[in-house]
């Protein structure tokens, strides 16, 4: 959760065009980019530093390089494939 001291909040989500969707548009986003989560009354605040698209296999590798910040990751999948997901990597700001 982002209100710990250091560690990955990692969320997946649907992309699309489904009412569950939520995470539609984030083909978009671009390295720099910011994404805010509200946790506890709190509001975190995230920069994208890294972005790519890794085969769909049911198993995904996350490393941690600094495992002595907060990260949010999002996962989803690749607009336009069915074989591909996307993962968008930030650091808190």
């Amino acid at each position: 959760m982002p209100d710990v001291d250091n560690g990955n909040f990692i969320l997946y989500a649907h992309s699309g065009d489904a009412y569950i969707a939520y995470f539609a548009f984030l083909y978009k986003l671009n390295i720099g980019d910011y994404a805010y989560v509200t946790w506890n009354n709190q509001k975190y605040t995230y920069q994208l530093v890294k972005k790519e698209d890794l085969p769909k296999t049911g198993v995904l590798e996350i490393n941690r390089p600094n495992t002595n910040t907060k990260e949010l990751t999002l996962i989803t999948c690749t607009k336009d494939s069915d074989s591909q997901q996307s993962v968008y990597y930030f650091d808190i700001r």
